[in-house]
């Protein structure tokens, strides 16, 4: 007491008292702070940032500094305009000198989360952003800059809090509640969503706000409520606003989803009524009508209510809400909805299906002599109907069609529930007219009631009566079905016979008698060579019999009729590319690009036209020219990274327009961006690549642009080889001399690629770039069973036995929980007889995971007490596969070469068996004959009897068929 008080010290690096730090701080702000006339540049320079005039910003930004050279907000405001003007390292340079300077200021820290999200790191954004909002918390610009960050890197929560934030700083702004009803609703707060839409619209009741956004704004609102599994109150929601929502085709196809959901079938069949009136040719207004019929439930049923996604908390059962109840079993025509109608619906081309409407689909039918993938658009019953359900079927259908007669769905759709005579006559009806028409692609609209027992033998009896018929002295299509033939007979007009052919063609190709489908599409030539669509089928018929270089010859045949016609150029091109004349594709491909003249595809890039790149890139694989392969898959990758960034700038765009459905639908579009066909395709091709050339660096042999790339030396050309490539450099040395005399004379410089064969892509480590691909197709694609195989072939190249693991249990559970499945049987026998199990630096935990999560696997009840019981139970699993392949003549080949790996992996050579008894039976598909005769030619040699024997058994399937 009395004694000195000890003194209050603050930060480190400030000397003296608070009062004397509080000083200091004082006067260095106030030696930041400009006079009058300088602050008037100085708000100059955001303005030109903000029209792009870089260069003006930057001459203000000088002006300023010229007499205030340690001014840290304009140093930082100098940098950002400089990093527009390519000048990277010299703005984060003057970026960082403002912020030495003026650390406490928020416009420095801002700047330096610009700066990096301009380059797209945007986890250093983001910590930018939170020092700028720890000196200035309240700064609306900042907490709506950080708020696009978070939800660009999906930190919902995160979002959402920013969101809460700017709606306490200014409830007045309808956009503040709006973008905190998404973030809840992203965050699956579906309660809290839906209450800050209602406070919403009390709040701004009295404004004037567009139509449009009110509307858009109640659809948002039922959409909520829909995913939160509150059905009736969705349906509420959108009776009490029906005369406010202007989209009354989203609101029609809202309330009749939810009717069915909620199993009020009649009201939703009234509502899928009066959809038909707006489009009576769109199939899913039609079936989803029909599927509310009770009386067709039985094989084409309603669809059952979606579970809703709730967030963990109320899945496991809390205060907020009760367990949910559990779903009710998809139908197995849930493949045939799309997923407006239900989310376990089948998405459209190209992206991967979820794993209910994957597992419905059966993916390979024989049909005829030629194995089929089954198409999307066949829509099979769930169970045959009756005959009296059937004409129930036609009472229904035709009721629809007095309504709507021109309609050709409705004349088409019926095909599918109907069989026999019924079809036949219904089918003969729908024919008769299109043929007389010329209808080029009725074949395309048939396709699908190919996949239905029976129905193809119908078809092929109409046609070859269609085909007698017409070729009589008075042309007719001959009786109708279940009539006798009468003597009023009408002359049909010639091209009835032209398209008759073609489509009879068609029908043989599909059916694989490619013999009858040749002869048919060459009468059809002779008759009207004139007739572009004949070249393209007979081209096409070529292709499947597998003489791709006849195919080229007829593709371009077709093009050179139409050189105006960019459809009938781009099947020349893949012809081209599928014969490996890469340079011969590209001059066709550029024929429509906009620099015709240009010798680089570079506009094809910039229009990201993926078709071609994987096309290239599979020519290049195929030609071991590895590097340009790598090259084109990058640029795939490329082009998908660049549409995830593209979504950055709706981030603001959708709040301020209120296009608010679109908008969710954008992001969760984006969350599977990675599952697309096209990116699936360019990892699968490239992760192929990775892993020759790990096994080529093992083996000990060279990787690089003469090896990997297929390039021979100098030495082993032949003398005209020699001299094209004598030219091609010659070409290439005139063209690089002539490029900057166009940039000095002002024309535009072309982009110099410095790493044309992909040098530099083989230089890095195949295993680091594989484990990368792995990883996305693990993290979006986990449904596609392929995903798993790589995963397991990269895994147990690097030993890393967990990760294996993991795939077969995957592999596992997609193929149903079947020990025999092909697609699992070969890294199952690789794991249990190949894999190192049994090495000594394998950790105990890790084997005893091992022979407890494989138990289950190959079907035991209890965990393996070592790895010898592991192969004994493996063992019993490689005895059913080795029966399959030694007793079923009619396995597909796919299923074989799977087998026959399988064998090899568990150490059993089946060598005798198949040069001696194997001859398969049953259909086949020419892809499938390609891959068994590549696989027995790496296992057997090239020129081995078994590899001989197999190629035989094509050229009897495909006696066109190109065997290299």
């Amino acid at each position: 007491v009395g004694g000195r008080q000890p003194a209050d010290n603050g930060p480190p690096g400030l000397p003296g008292s608070i009062s004397d730090q509080v000083r200091l701080i004082e006067q260095l702000v106030a030696m930041q702070q400009l006079p009058g006339k300088d602050q008037a540049v100085f708000r100059s320079i955001v303005k030109f940032y903000e029209q792009k005039q870089y260069k003006k910003g930057v001459k203000a930004a000088d002006t300023i500094l010229k007499r205030h050279p340690d001014h840290g907000e304009t140093l930082c405001m100098k940098g950002l305009t400089l990093s527009y003007l390519d000048k990277k390292e010299e703005a984060y340079e003057l970026v960082r000198r403002g912020i030495k300077h003026d650390i406490r200021s928020h416009v420095c820290w801002h700047v330096y989360g610009l700066l990096y999200r301009q380059d797209r790191d945007y986890l250093e954004a983001v910590k930018c952003y939170r020092q700028a909002l720890r000196i200035d918390a309240e700064n609306m610009q900042i907490l709506r800059d950080l708020s696009l960050l978070q939800i660009h890197r999906r930190d919902v929560t995160g979002f959402a809090e920013t969101r809460r934030k700017l709606l306490q700083l200014k409830p007045s702004n309808r956009l503040n509640w709006i973008g905190l009803a998404i973030s809840e609703h992203l965050c699956k707060s579906y309660e809290f969503a839906w209450t800050c839409i209602d406070n919403c619209e009390k709040m701004f009741k009295d404004e004037n706000i567009a139509a449009y956004e009110n509307s858009e704004l109640y659809m948002y609102k039922a959409q909520v409520m829909e995913e939160a599994g509150k059905f009736e109150e969705a349906l509420e929601c959108l009776k009490q606003h029906e005369k406010q929502i202007v989209d009354k085709l989203g609101l029609l196809e809202a309330k009749g989803r939810l009717l069915m959901f909620l199993q009020r079938y009649t009201e939703a069949a009234e509502i899928y009524k009066k959809l038909l009136k707006c489009n009576p040719e769109h199939h899913t207004y039609v079936l989803a009508y029909m599927a509310n019929q009770p009386q067709f439930h039985r094989f084409w049923p309603a669809l059952p209510a979606p579970v809703p996604d709730l967030p963990k908390h109320m899945q496991d059962g809390g205060e907020e809400q009760k367990p949910a109840e559990p779903a009710a079993p998809l139908p197995a025509t849930i493949s045939c909805f799309p997923q407006t109608v239900h989310p376990s619906g089948t998405p459209i081309w190209g992206w991967l299906a979820p794993m209910e409407a994957g597992k419905q689909q059966n993916k390979r039918v024989a049909i005829g002599k030629k194995l089929h993938k089954r198409r999307l658009e066949a829509y099979e019953p769930l169970v045959p109907p009756t005959d009296a359900e059937e004409e129930e079927v036609c009472k229904f259908f035709d009721e629809l069609l007095e309504e709507h007669p021109t309609s050709d769905s409705l004349k088409r759709l019926v095909l599918h529930f109907i069989t026999g005579e019924r079809f036949q006559r219904r089918l003969d009806v729908y024919l008769r007219t299109r043929l007389r028409k010329g209808v080029p692609s009725l074949f395309r609209t048939m396709r699908p009631l190919y996949f239905q027992a029976g129905k193809a033998e119908l078809i092929e009896k109409l046609l070859l009566q269609y085909n007698k018929c017409l070729e009589e002295e008075v042309s007719w299509f001959g009786p109708a079905v279940g009539e006798a033939a009468s003597g009023d007979r009408e002359d049909e007009p010639p091209t009835s016979l032209l398209f008759t052919r073609m489509v009879t063609a068609d029908h043989y190709d599909f059916l694989g008698d490619m013999e009858k489908a040749l002869e048919y599409v060459n009468s059809a030539i002779a008759h009207t060579p004139t007739l572009v669509e004949l070249y393209l089928c007979k081209a096409r018929i070529l292709r499947h019999a597998g003489n791709l270089k006849e195919s080229a010859v007829w593709y371009e045949d077709g093009r050179s009729m139409d050189l105006a016609d960019r459809y009938l150029n781009t099947q020349c091109v893949r012809a081209m590319l599928r014969l490996d004349d890469t340079q011969g594709g590209m001059a066709k491909a550029l024929l429509f690009s906009k620099e015709p003249d240009s010798p680089e595809a570079a506009n094809l890039h910039d229009m990201q036209c993926m078709w071609y790149e994987s096309a290239v890139g599979r020519s290049y694989y195929r030609q071991k020219r590895y590097g340009k392969a790598l090259k084109k898959f990058n640029e795939t990758f490329k082009h998908f990274s660049d549409i995830a960034e593209d979504q950055f700038d709706f981030h603001n765009y959708c709040l301020k327009k209120t296009t608010l459905k679109a908008y969710v639908g954008m992001l969760r579009m984006q969350d599977r961006l990675y599952s697309h066909k096209f990116y699936r395709r360019a990892a699968k091709d490239a992760i192929k690549i990775y892993l020759e050339l790990f096994d080529m660096k093992a083996r000990g042999e060279a990787v690089g642009s003469s090896a990997a790339n297929g390039d021979g030396n100098a030495e082993d050309m032949s003398a005209a080889d020699k001299k094209r490539m004598k030219q091609k450099l010659k070409k290439e040395a005139a063209k690089a001399k002539a490029e900057p005399k166009a940039a000095a004379a002002g024309g535009k410089p072309k982009k110099v690629d410095d790493d044309p064969d992909g040098d530099k892509l083989l230089e890095k480590d195949p295993m680091e770039e594989a484990n990368k691909l792995v990883k996305t197709l693990v993290m979006y694609c986990t449904n596609d069973a392929a995903t798993h195989v790589l995963t397991y072939d990269v895994m147990c190249r690097q030993g890393k036995l967990l990760h294996c693991l993991q795939a077969l249990l995957k592999l596992w559970e997609l193929s149903g929980r079947d020990n025999t499945h092909y697609k699992l049987v070969a890294p199952l026998a690789h794991f249990c007889f190949v894999a190192e199990l049994e090495k000594e630096g394998t950790p105990a935990a890790v084997r005893e995971v091992i022979l407890s999560e494989m138990a289950p696997v190959l079907g035991v009840d209890k965990a393996f007490g070592g790895v010898a019981d592991l192969r004994v139970a493996a063992t019993k699993v490689v005895d059913q596969v080795e029966k399959r392949v030694r007793g079923t003549a009619e396995l597909p080949l796919a299923e074989a070469m799977y087998s026959l790996k399988c064998l090899r992996h568990a150490g059993r050579d089946l060598k005798g068996f198949l040069e001696t008894e194997w001859n398969p039976q049953g259909a086949f598909a020419l892809k499938e004959c390609n891959k068994m005769m590549g696989y027995l030619s790496s296992e057997y040699g090239k020129d081995s009897p078994l590899s001989e024997k197999f190629k035989k058994r094509c050229q009897e399937i495909f006696p066109l068929m190109e065997i290299s």
